[in-house]
């Protein structure tokens, strides 16, 4: 499949971010407001971009379709990865987790990165623990940062889909996390949370038929 070399260069120059954060904040954790840095980015991205952050630079989904892909068995996801209650389940669990560690850390600066390394590595024992077995991308269909972002930017540079789409099933191969944008075409787009705005559908689409919104207009 293609995809856009800006995009793959883009990752490999973040995937060293993860092991950064997670080995060296066990001894400097400070390198936790790393964590930080990239959550207030992709803030910022998202009211423009929707999730474009999660398909061109968060350093984990980078890690996890670089990296991980290599050793990953690929198997379909399952069908709870998408399930709403599921992600609004995870995403309470984890921000429950982390604000008793804010809690807890008392305004210690080194605590506080310490909180954000932890979650650094929890999030990245579990996605390295269903990314061997099922896509390589499959904890950022379930990433509690990426169903807040559908939420906070539910109409923001959307895939839309022309009538000219054939249904053929080649962006669903493409996508990092098995949505299908095909079967959007009556709807016209692909709700947000459902897409990474990666490209990879765009440019291996044969019919020309999806594209991205920019000033209320497919690109």
């Amino acid at each position: 499949m293609k995809e856009k070399r800006s995009r793959k260069i883009t990752q490999w120059f973040m995937v060293p971010l993860v092991p950064l954060v997670i080995a060296g904040g066990y001894f400097w954790p400070h390198l936790g407001y790393i964590a930080v840095a990239m959550m207030l980015l992709m803030l910022m991205l998202t009211r423009f971009r929707g999730r474009f952050y999660c398909g061109w630079i968060c350093a984990m989904g980078a890690f996890h379709e670089r990296v991980l892909s290599l050793a990953s068995r690929n198997k379909k996801m399952l069908p709870v990865f998408k399930a709403k209650w599921f992600r609004w389940l995870l995403f309470a669990m984890m921000m429950g987790l982390l604000a008793m560690r804010l809690i807890a850390a008392e305004g210690d600066p080194a605590e506080i990165g310490a909180a954000f390394v932890m979650m650094w590595t929890l999030s990245t024992g579990l996605a390295i623990f269903i990314g061997l077995i099922w896509k390589p991308r499959s904890w950022c269909a379930v990433c509690p940062m990426a169903t807040f972002q559908g939420v906070i930017a539910p109409s923001n540079y959307l895939l839309r889909v022309a009538p000219s789409c054939k249904e053929c099933g080649i962006c669903r191969k493409s996508c990092p996390i098995e949505t299908n944008p095909g079967s959007f075409k009556t709807q016209g787009f692909v709700n947000s949370g459902d897409c990474l705005r990666c490209g990879n559908c765009v440019v291996n689409c044969p019919t020309k038929s999806l594209g991205f919104q920019r000033s209320g207009q497919p690109s």
